[in-house]
């Protein structure tokens, strides 16, 4: 993420899916003492101990799509809760430091987003879900409310608190129900880490993780129209190309961003002057450490 350049990608042929790629990418690279995190399809234990065996640890999402491993980590979550409600007191005295929340509150663009995330560290308390998958360490649940902007006929912001909102909905939005899928307005996620973490944490990593949505695939479709393209045959190569292309905007970006910010300038830059792609190309990548 420092660099948000694309260090690989592989073909998935049409009886595969992301699956039985994402073991193989990441035999190919160096990811010894990195942690790599992978949307919800990524949370499998074959692609668990691909990252183990290659160095690495691992936060991974955990959705619908493994309604096991999901069904254990809402269960044991739900558990700690009404134990916390019984007795803080002695709930405090039995976990410590090995269970922790974070919660965050923030406008982005036209709606208000909040964010609670519970974790769990305790290997004896994992129970099923570290017998069965040796690596994982820590296990949280994360609530992410999204709450579009309601304002009164003069003005004024009258947006519903995330508790009003869940009880009665608002002006704009239904009563939500929570799910996972992209446009729900409550989405809930479990999560698996191979590394002792704490709520926190969690959160930092996950809100990187969707960064990548933001300055890769978002740019991609939005910029290099990926999604819209018709291109069939050569489809592997075209988006190679797009990559690679995407990489040398980073790159000029990363060595001059007060005078490069944004991406269609970069590109207009280009086309006015291949020399500054050409470098880019041509001669040794600076290092940036």
């Amino acid at each position: 993420m420092a660099t948000k350049l694309v260090v690989g990608q592989l073909a998935i042929s049409e009886k595969t899916n992301e699956m039985t790629a994402i073991p193989e990418l990441v035999s190919m690279l160096e990811t010894e003492g990195s942690l790599i995190t992978t949307d919800a399809i990524g949370a499998t234990e074959r692609i668990m101990d691909a990252i183990h065996e290659n160095g690495a640890d691992f936060l991974l999402q955990v959705k619908g799509n493994c309604p096991e491993l999901y069904g254990e980590i809402a269960r044991l979550f739900d558990g700690l809760s009404k134990d916390s409600e019984t007795d803080r007191e002695a709930f405090e005295n039995t976990y410590g430091e090995k269970y922790s929340e974070e919660k965050s509150s923030e406008r982005n663009r036209e709606r208000y987003e909040h964010r609670r995330y519970q974790a769990f560290n305790d290997p004896e308390g994992l129970g099923g879900i570290s017998e069965v998958r040796p690596h994982i360490k820590s296990v949280g649940l994360s609530e992410q409310i999204r709450i579009l902007i309601v304002k009164d006929k003069d003005g004024n912001d009258i947006t519903p608190n995330a508790e009003d909102f869940l009880r009665d909905g608002s002006r704009k939005q239904p009563k939500p129900v929570a799910g996972d899928k992209l446009g729900d307005d409550v989405q809930k996620a479990g999560l698996i880490a191979s590394r002792t973490m704490n709520a926190k944490e969690m959160m930092n990593y996950k809100r990187s993780h969707w960064a990548v949505e933001n300055s890769l695939h978002y740019v991609l479709d939005e910029i290099f129209g990926e999604d819209k393209s018709t291109i069939k045959k050569g489809k592997s190569s075209a988006s190679a190309l797009r990559k690679i292309t995407y990489n040398l905007i980073r790159l000029i970006q990363l060595l001059d961003p007060d005078k490069s910010p944004y991406v269609p300038d970069i590109i207009d830059d280009i086309s006015d002057d291949f020399d500054i792609g050409a470098r880019m190309v041509f001669e040794p990548i600076p290092s940036l450490y």
